[in-house]
Parts: C-alpha cells; structure tokens; sequence
C-alpha cells in the first residue's frame, strides 16, 4: 500500500480504532457515533488511496457528514495511529489490513466513554484489533506447536440496523357543516292611539264631516341580514422529529466446546487458556 487517503483529527485522548471490510457498515457505525454525541473532530477515517467505489465513499462522507480527505504515505498512517496513542502492535496491524482494502474508523475517547465506542465499533461488525493482540500475547514456545490443532469456533451476535417504513400520516382538510344560532336585538315601531275625553266647549267654526277624515302614520322596523364570511381558526404545523429509544434483541448462539477421549493408558496434558487481564 503506497498511500492512503485518511480524516483522522488529533487530541489529547486516546484513540480506539475498528477496522471495517465493509465501507456501508462503517458508514452505519459513523452514524451512531455522532448520534452518540462525538464531534466531527473526534472521529477519524482511513482508506486505501484508490479511485472508484472508495473515491464514491468519500463523496458519500463528504455528504453526509461534512469530512474532507487527504492523502498520506501508509508509513505516516502507522505513525499517526501510534500517536493517537494506538499500540505499535495494532498500528502495525490495522495499517497492513488496509493495504487490502477496506475503511478504518478511529474514535477519540476518554476512558468513560471507551466502552460505549467498542460496543458501537463492534456491533456494526469491526475489527477493534483483538486478532493482532492476540497475536501478540501467543507463547513463542508451546508443548503442542509442533503437533495439529483444532479450532474452537462460537457464535457472537451481530446488530445490523436498516430504516423501514412504519407508516404513514395522512392530513387533510374536510367540511363539516354545523348550525349556529345568533340573537340579535332589533327595533321596531308600534302605532299608540290615545283617547282623551273632549272638555264639551263649543267647537267654533267647525262643522260635522267637515276636516281631514284620514291620519296616515308609517311604522318601521329593523330586518336583520345575514352574510358569511371566512376566518382563520387555527393552523396545524406539521413535521417530524427523532425519538431515540433501545430495543431489546435476542438470539440462541453456540460455540464449540473440546472433549477428550481416551483409550487404553494414555497420558494427557490439558494447558488452559490464557485470559487477558485489565
């Protein structure tokens, strides 16, 4: 590998770095570090420098996520990992495996939050080096290296998250017709006839039938019109947001356990497995 194209920031925290051979599963663990609440300058990225579907995962980065690339001899890759406080062993290790393609993501962590990263890291199906720590704790001799060996394999269980759809809200308007009832006082005129006895003086100059025989008096009255007008009532903001919740998944895994049989007088030597301490 002559070069390669990374995004890894410097910091005084150590660095935990997962190496993915899948560039979507890197991209998914990208994702939850920072809903987990890490900085852009807290996560770094490294791939081998080629074109083609790695040029197409940088442009999806630079997208989605707003990271730059740069190229860099593979030598000052290995040497920017050990000063991100990655062991020489692993630096060493995660540098030749991506010399055979794939995307190494590097996260910068106090050691509260180291935990969470591994989960993150590992859950998408990273690399988190334990191949070369192992390497490195092996005994340089052993009673049975020079005879066969079987593997004991077991089964671990995988996260992978994909967005489906749960759904859909429909919102529309719909006419309801109602009846609405108003009182309104009005006014109106009434025709008030009074009658007041004569004082029997003598009407002079006046005669039977003759005068006006007729009083016209109009009456009138309000008429109440009524018109509809349209008014704003209320107005429905619609959008969506985010709810983070944690759901529970479980599943049966099995791992393969050695039994030893014997026959006849046979010696046997079981050496047990060695643990990593803290």
């Amino acid at each position: 590998m002559a070069n390669t194209t990374t995004r890894i920031p410097g910091t005084t925290k150590a660095a935990i770095a997962g190496f993915f051979r899948d560039e979507t599963r890197a991209e998914n663990a990208i994702e939850e570090l920072r809903a987990s609440g890490f900085a852009e300058d807290e996560i770094g990225v490294a791939t081998p420098h080629h074109e083609g579907s790695v040029g197409k995962f940088w442009d999806r980065l630079t997208n989605r996520f707003g990271k730059q690339e740069h190229t860099e001899p593979a030598s000052d890759l290995e040497y920017s990992l050990q000063e991100s406080g990655i062991p020489e062993q692993q630096a060493r290790y995660f540098n030749s495996e991506l010399g055979r393609g794939g995307v190494l993501v590097t996260v910068h962590a106090g050691p509260e939050r180291a935990t969470k990263v591994l989960s993150i890291l590992q859950q998408n199906g990273a690399d988190v080096g334990t191949a070369s720590e192992e390497l490195q704790a092996r005994p340089h001799t052993s009673p049975a290296q020079s005879g066969q060996r079987i593997q004991l394999l077991g089964e671990i269980l995988r996260v992978h998250k994909e967005r489906v759809s749960r759904g859909e809200v429909r919102l529309r308007k719909e006419v309801v017709t109602e009846k609405q009832s108003i009182e309104v006082p009005t006014v109106r005129e009434e025709l008030v006839v009074e009658r007041v006895p004569g004082t029997g003086r003598e009407a002079t100059g006046a005669h039977i039938g003759s005068g006006e025989q007729e009083v016209r008096v109009p009456l009138s009255e309000e008429r109440v019109h009524v018109e509809k007008k349209p008014v704003v009532n209320e107005e429905v903001h619609v959008g969506k947001r985010q709810v983070q919740d944690t759901k529970r998944v479980s599943d049966e895994v099995r791992h393969e356990e050695l039994r030893t049989d014997t026959q006849g007088n046979v010696d046997k030597e079981v050496i047990p497995k060695t643990r990593k301490t803290a």
